[in-house]
């Protein structure tokens, strides 16, 4: 299978309400050949401030993101086209499924696209930062990470690539997915078996086969910036959340199989966390015990214990049903809770990706020929959406792209709601002109040698302009 390496740019950093101005991909084969690349910029969406901290930091100009051509839904368009194209491949980036996949997702969602096109359709996502985090952490020798004056490691792409003598422009998206490949590279020459299980954690169903094959395996995960490591024997799927329970070896099961379901759940939630989630749709590295044991991590008589571990979980099916039944009174207390504290009517269609369920096949049938229709016969289409929130999406995206075919007073009514959003003094969700102005000020406060006039009055210039159109 093909693999994509891609990185995106963006305005800021919430998925919801900021958006991409950027995108480099990279279509190699298995042997990291390249085949086909898509890098391309957008000017910004109308209706929306972006982050000046954001356009400093990926070089992004007035003439980027104001003066150029492709709008935002012309580059979302591209990128679904090639990325079906392309397809099945892995799709693979550093912190992408944290950050760019999520505004991936969104921006495909709020234009009326499948948000989940990179994990159907045979396709897999796999992300190096948590690659990297597991390999430093059980094989270390494999590659160098850098440290700060402080002494903790710094996982960051802009760093661990020129420590590791790879040529990077930071911060650009296609200098990062260069740099991406790179580091790739080294881990599939220095660790043909860690990039082997990082592309098994590309699917969900190769994760949950590898669990079946494999009573215990190895795994990292990562909290408040520090990576620890766990053994653990597979239990069973969550009744509700269907993601793989695993127990933690490090604790005896001796002192759980005894237990009610009762005590069970308030030892976990007294802090005992003897069973740990395996996330299969997050790219988990999971490691097996012949892989471990050339480890240092882990102490072989600790192995030998957790095999032992391992058999008495087994011999014990009543442990299992309890671990369940605890697990539903867990989701469902949660659901109570969630109801208590607020309904859906909090959420606005931006912030319901996942919140919002998934579109009737009615609605399906009016995305698609949402996507055939000319912009006029786009208006009338978004009137036949059940779901409010792509009839609003629709709405928005021909107040984007081509608002002569609006009713003046819908034209009106939106370009107002915008201005109100947008010219808020008050602490909102999104990016407001009062946001961007201050993070400016704040810019040229730290510029003590006034090595960044340029930015500073391209950032200035944008300033002016968004203030001109939505006061």
């Amino acid at each position: 299978m093909n693999y994509v390496f891609y990185d995106l740019e963006t305005s800021g950093k919430n998925p919801c309400w900021d958006q991409i101005l950027q995108v480099g991909a990279i279509l190699v084969d298995k042997n990291f050949n390249n085949l086909d690349i898509l890098d391309m910029r957008s000017k910004l969406k109308p209706g929306l401030i972006p982050s000046a901290y954001a356009l400093r930091v990926n070089h992004s100009s007035f003439s980027s993101v104001i003066e150029n051509n492709n709008s935002h839904y012309e580059m979302v368009c591209k990128i679904e086209n090639k990325f079906k194209a392309w397809s099945p491949a892995v799709f693979i980036g550093y912190n992408n499924i944290a950050f760019d996949e999520e505004f991936l997702r969104n921006s495909f969602f709020k234009s009326l696209r499948d948000p989940y096109l990179t994990s159907l359709n045979r396709n897999g996502r796999s992300d190096l930062l948590g690659l990297i985090r597991t390999l430093d952490l059980f094989f270390p020798d494999k590659i160098k990470i850098p440290k700060n004056e402080k002494n903790r490691k710094i996982f960051k792409l802009d760093q661990v690539s020129p420590f590791n003598e790879i040529e990077h422009f930071a911060h650009d998206a296609l200098g990062d997915v260069k740099a991406t490949i790179e580091i790739a590279k080294k881990v599939a020459k220095k660790s043909p078996e860690i990039w082997k299980a990082c592309l098994i954690g590309s699917e969900k169903s190769k994760v949950l086969e590898f669990l079946n094959e494999n009573q215990i395996v190895f795994f990292s995960e990562t909290y408040f910036g520090k990576t620890s490591g766990f053994g653990g024997s597979y239990l069973a799927n969550h009744p509700i959340y269907k993601y793989p329970i695993i127990f933690d070896l490090s604790f005896n099961p001796d002192d759980f199989l005894g237990l009610s379901v009762k005590d069970l759940k308030e030892t976990f939630l007294s802090g005992q966390k003897f069973i740990r989630t395996i996330r299969h749709n997050k790219n988990p590295i999971l490691l097996t015990m012949a892989q471990i044991e050339n480890s240092s991590y882990f102490e072989k008589t600790d192995l030998k214990e957790y095999k032992k571990k391992s058999k008495m979980l087994d011999s014990c099916p009543s442990f299992k049903e309890n671990i369940i039944e605890f697990l539903m009174d867990l989701a469902q207390e949660k659901d109570l809770q969630e109801e208590s504290e607020g309904s859906q009517a909090d959420i606005t269609a931006e912030e319901s990706l996942y919140k919002g369920g998934f579109p009737s096949i009615n609605d399906t049938n009016i995305k698609q020929d949402f996507f055939k229709a000319n912009w006029q016969e786009r208006y009338h289409l978004c009137k036949k959406f059940t779901d409010k929130r792509f009839s609003y999406f629709g709405m928005r995206l021909i107040y984007e792209e081509f608002p002569e075919v609006l009713p003046e007073n819908t034209k009106k009514e939106i370009h107002n709601a915008i201005k109100l959003q947008l010219s808020s003094i008050n602490t909102e969700k999104w990016n407001t002109l009062d946001d961007f102005n201050k993070e400016i000020e704040n810019i040229e406060k730290e510029d003590t040698n006034n090595s960044e006039y340029n930015v500073i009055k391209d950032l200035k210039s944008i300033y002016l302009y968004l203030n001109k159109l939505y006061t």
